[in-house]
């Protein structure tokens, strides 16, 4: 996902100045679409273990909790 500026500005972050052009975009976010049983498994990966997981009616989104594997 990107953020594009309608008009050339400054802006102020964390004591830095960032200038704008107008429609200059910034990365703010990528998305990824995993299963609840591959994120599981990704989590397992890296030392993470599965704690917790809410989904609505259908499964087609989920909140996932994990804890670190002891």
């Amino acid at each position: 996902m990107h953020l594009a500026s309608l008009k050339r500005q400054k802006v102020r972050v964390a004591g830095e100045t960032i200038e704008f052009r107008a429609g200059e975009t910034i990365h703010t976010e990528n998305s990824y679409k995993y299963s609840i049983e591959s994120l599981g498994a990704l989590a397992r990966g890296v030392g993470w273990q599965p704690f917790g997981v809410w989904t609505d009616d259908n499964r087609y989104f989920s909140i996932q909790a994990f804890t670190l594997a002891p």
